[in-house]
């Protein structure tokens, strides 16, 4: 009997489930459908193919019959091999296929590299380009510049493999060309990673360029003969003009990108690094307690990051704009307040909580209204996470056990329970990733550091040591990836910089020589 009861019972709970599973899919928005993304594909697979028999459409010189099957070759060509590039970038990147935004951007990125064969193609069958100088053209380097650029190196070379794969199909299965494309496929995208300037794209594409040369050699060579010096030599030129043409279309095409994806690169973050930006010159005027601020955290922030191999230059830009809010109250921060008046003295500690927590709702809209990116938005929205304002949560416990001693002498403490500890805690969110972590701390440091009376070494360190242990047992690293081990490097690196910056100095000699010339001339004056 109980094993019948425990039979139905798990023939239901599967039943829930199953039904649990359903609603789910039902309720996905079509736009992260699996089926969109399944018909992005398709339609890029489609598009392959039919660039495969560009030659045979253009210029019917085969029945239909073989035209179609020359087609359908190609066709399970091209399936399974973006099939094994899908496999590929799955295996590197878990859940990168389940993006329907980042598959439709792959897509297009190889649209886009393939549609330039196609105008060889034309510009061949024309007469404007010998047939054996066209496939040296060919800008190999786009696909992989672009998508390393975008996302990182693996998914470069997966999406230069079948780049050049379609290209080496349209062109007759040409099997030295595709050896020629794979070689410069993996140095684009080896060499274009960590790109942060323009000017260097354009070196990275005449290189790829001169690396096709020795492919041209080989060609050369298992000609023998019959190959002529200055076909040779147009070739190898049409390498290096095929490298530059990568280039420009990739800076041409790279801003549309960014813009329509929502996508930074670090060649736009390197743009705001500028200190000519309006709100850091805004706040180098307005707030310079919080400018220079900013300043020391961005240097902590950056080496920090470098150091557990998170992106540095994120973290540096990210902190320049961590603290913009305070441009709206500067004179509330204790860092911008020039006097000895402190204007949180005549505030209860809940209206100074609200102040101060209320420069994060301030700086995410003073960073829209500049159309910051998305990587500063979220440092901004994330860099005290769900910290708590300890010193006001402090002086308001004090206060109320101060009035109901007052009230009551014969009362004791228990009266502190009636602070709420949630009302002296930011908002949120905690940090989602390493960088904004590592802003998160180092905000906190650089702060704290400028109330120590002492700053040695072993102070400092047992400072930073307080302070990440306190915002680790806290939780407010359980949403970003970031290991013991990351925390220990960052100790070490937050260590090493603030020791630096607190360094002493050997104190000068006093010249005399000066000290009595001031003095004969006072005495001269009072004569």
């Amino acid at each position: 009997m109980k094993n019948a009861v425990s039979k139905i019972r798990a023939q239901k709970t599967k039943t829930r489930e199953k039904q649990a599973i359903k609603a789910g899919s039902s309720n996905t928005p079509l736009h992260k459908s699996r089926l969109i993304g399944f018909l992005i594909v398709l339609i890029l697979w489609s598009l392959a193919i039919l660039a495969s028999g560009i030659e045979h459409i253009v210029q019917p010189s085969q029945k239909l019959e073989t035209l179609l099957f020359s087609m359908a070759s190609n066709g399970v060509f091209l399936l399974v091999a973006l099939f094994a590039v899908g496999i590929f970038i799955e295996a590197l990147n878990p859940g990168f296929t389940k993006q329907n935004s980042k598959i439709l951007l792959v897509s297009m990125i190889s649209a886009i590299s393939i549609l330039p064969a196609g105008v060889i193609f034309y510009m061949t069958r024309t007469g404007l380009i010998k047939p054996d100088i066209a496939p040296f053209f060919m800008p190999f380097a786009m696909a992989p510049m672009l998508a390393t650029i975008l996302f990182d190196r693996k998914i470069g070379i997966a999406i230069g493999v079948w780049t050049c794969l379609v290209i080496a199909i349209i062109l007759g299965k040409n099997f030295p060309l595709f050896i020629t494309g794979m070689t410069v496929t993996v140095l684009a995208a080896q060499a274009i990673h960590g790109v942060r300037t323009r000017t260097k794209v354009l070196k990275i594409g005449l290189v790829t360029g001169l690396a096709e040369i020795p492919c041209v050699l080989a060609l050369t060579i298992s000609h023998g003969i019959n190959s002529d010096v200055l076909t040779v030599i147009m070739q190898a030129s049409a390498c290096i003009i095929g490298g530059f043409i990568s280039a420009i279309l990739t800076l041409l095409i790279l801003p549309l990108f960014e813009s329509l994806f929502h996508i930074t690169t670090d060649i736009t973050l390197l743009e705001l690094s500028d200190m000519g930006h309006p709100l850091l010159q805004r706040l180098a005027i307005e707030a310079p307690g919080t400018y220079h601020h900013s300043l020391i955290v961005a240097n902590l922030a950056q080496a920090a990051a470098h150091e557990i191999g998170a992106n540095s230059l994120a973290a540096r830009v990210c902190s320049y704009f961590h603290d913009i809010g305070k441009l709206t109250k500067p004179e509330f921060f204790i860092e911008n307040i020039q006097l000895q008046f402190n204007p949180h003295d005549d505030l209860p500690p809940s209206m100074s909580t609200l102040v101060i927590i209320a420069h994060v709702k301030e700086g995410l809209s003073l960073a829209m209204l500049h159309k910051l990116p998305e990587p500063v938005l979220r440092v901004i929205r994330e860099h005290h996470g769900t910290g708590l304002l300890s010193y006001l949560h402090h002086k308001a416990k004090s206060q109320l056990e101060f009035q109901l001693t007052q009230e009551n002498p014969a009362q004791s403490s228990d009266g502190q329970t009636k602070i709420n500890e949630s009302d002296f805690r930011y908002p949120g969110p905690k940090p989602s990733s390493r960088e904004s972590a590592v802003i998160c701390l180092a905000d906190a440091v650089e702060a704290a550091s400028r109330s120590m009376e002492k700053t040695t070494p072993v102070h400092i360190e047992g400072l930073i040591n307080e302070i990440i242990n306190t915002r680790f047992l806290d939780g407010q690293f359980d949403n970003c990836d970031l290991a013991i081990s990351d925390l220990t490097t960052i100790k070490r690196s937050f260590l090493f910089s603030m020791t630096s910056m607190f360094h002493s100095r050997v104190p000068y000699p006093k010249d005399e020589n000066r000290d009595k010339q001031q003095a004969k001339a006072g005495q001269t004056e009072q004569t």
